[in-house]
């Protein structure tokens, strides 16, 4: 498409200010998601130690058998933005039912897993006491599937029109909402009594129901019907089931096989015992605190990227690209210097001192933190392939490209991060820990780093040499 056809929309998109208003709002969004969770776990720490030590295994395995559909959903963003970018609206309305019929199939496989909850959150080998309370909240993760996967995708509808201030506001109500449900019903009070862990899961299932319920309400209102078709074009269309199939469900099961091996990872923690998953659970809540809201910006570069190939300009798809990257890069080199500069203030909130037994209590927070050190260290270090990797990764996608990066992250998660991890935390002797000068929990975490700088090469090599250019959702990649 000449650049004097090109719609001012698209255009401004390869400007900052153009890209900011776009991606800000999702990154804003994406930070407001993980503070409902970072809060739910914290209140939680607050609460008892051990369920700090359940709350986070217990979310990454429920998380990563909804992530498949919601990554899978969310694509769909990809979907209406070159739909938009094409000026193409009936098409981009039409390709939401794809996305809601797959949410209605992962809601039911959630409840239908949730008899089984107490066998699938065996599979971390953790204390008793720990796994029982897994099984507790991984109970209301499951019967939370159907909401969640379906405010994900809606969400990434709205992102794909452009609309990111909707998602940001829908986003944010679930936020607030979720966290005083949790304060709520997690502590007590107003003649509801202390239900810990239950309360945490209600009202996570509680907020996201709500969330969902005012996704859909603006989907299906009158001005949505009338210009995208949002509710005449219903369909179960096959060459739409085939166009979403073969570029959206890659993109999830790439989500979920990542998710695979940082539950091997995760496994391999647990095998530490109860003080190092504790520790682990505390950096990695940090860590993702500044990571998360990157998965937003990334979210703003698919559907800049696909505005921008939808409208047949691959040259502005670059220069958001590199825009994406500098404004990761402004985010995450700060953070990386205050993980070093000031590590034990950023882990301090955590500390619970139990009134009844201040000296068992207080030793065993020492220990955690002690193995917490070291971890904020090399969270610096991973920061910047981090940012990287999800930037270009997202790009090559906005545009399309699912499957290559499904092959590369398979190997490269199973390959460098979950198997290395459990072979070090199962078949390396304490005393070959000892003379290294590592704790085991630091080994598996430098494991980590090399797997996200790695995941970043693959990623930079395919954006430089893939043919991500010249591929389009509208119609057969060139």
């Amino acid at each position: 498409m000449n650049a004097h056809l090109t719609s001012p929309a698209v255009l401004r998109l390869a400007t900052l200010s153009g890209f900011l208003a776009l991606a800000l709002p999702l990154a804003a969004g994406a930070g407001v998601n993980w503070a409902m969770q970072f809060t739910n776990r914290l209140f939680l720490s607050w609460y008892n130690p051990d369920s700090l030590a359940a709350s986070l295994p217990a979310g990454l395995l429920v998380y990563m058998i909804q992530v498949v559909f919601t990554s899978s959903v969310g694509y769909v963003g990809a979907f209406a933005a070159q739909h938009v970018g094409a000026n193409e609206p009936e098409e981009a309305g039409a390709m939401a039912w794809p996305m809601i019929w797959v949410a209605l199939a992962a809601g039911a496989l959630g409840l239908a897993l949730v008899p089984f909850r107490h066998v699938i959150f065996g599979v971390f080998g953790a204390d008793a006491a720990v796994t029982a309370k897994m099984s507790v909240l991984g109970g209301w993760y499951l019967a939370e599937t159907l909401p969640a996967v379906l405010f994900a995708g809606w969400c990434g509808w709205f992102g794909g029109l452009g609309r990111t201030g909707l998602v940001l506001r829908l986003s944010g109500g679930v936020c607030v909402l979720s966290v005083l449900l949790n304060w709520w019903l997690i502590f007590g009070g107003l003649g509801v009594p202390d239900l810990g862990m239950h309360g945490a899961g209600l009202a996570t299932l509680l907020a996201t129901s709500s969330g969902c319920l005012a996704a859909g309400g603006f989907f299906f209102r009158p001005q949505a019907r009338e210009r995208f078709g949002t509710w005449r074009q219903r369909n179960c269309h096959a060459a739409r089931w085939w166009r979403f199939a073969r570029t959206a469900l890659p993109r999830g099961i790439t989500e979920a096989l990542e998710m695979v091996a940082f539950v091997i990872f995760t496994a391999a923690v647990a095998h530490l015992g109860s003080d190092a998953l504790a520790a682990n659970n505390l950096v990695l809540s940090l860590y993702l605190v500044g990571v998360i809201p990157l998965m937003g910006l990334g979210q703003g570069v698919t559907i800049a990227v696909g505005q921008a190939i939808g409208a047949g300009r691959s040259d502005i798809a670059r220069r958001i690209t590199r825009l994406g990257i500098l404004l990761a890069f402004s985010v995450l080199i700060p953070a990386a210097i205050v993980f070093v500069s000031v590590p034990h203030l950023l882990i301090q909130p955590f500390a619970a001192i139990d009134a009844a037994d201040p000296v068992a209590s207080a030793a065993h927070w020492a220990r955690i933190r002690d193995l917490a050190m070291p971890l904020l260290l090399i969270c610096a270090m991973m920061f910047i392939g981090d940012g990287l990797q999800i930037i270009l990764r997202f790009a090559v996608q906005g545009a399309g490209d699912t499957r290559w990066p499904l092959v590369a992250l398979t190997i490269a998660s199973l390959g460098i991060l979950g198997g290395p991890a459990y072979a070090l935390s199962w078949w390396v002797p304490p005393a070959t820990w000892q003379r290294w000068g590592l704790s085991p929990l630091t080994g598996c975490w430098l494991v980590f780093a090399a797997y996200l700088w790695i995941v970043a090469g693959l990623m930079a090599w395919r954006y430089r040499y893939g043919p991500w250019s010249r591929m389009t959702l509208r119609h057969a990649p060139t």
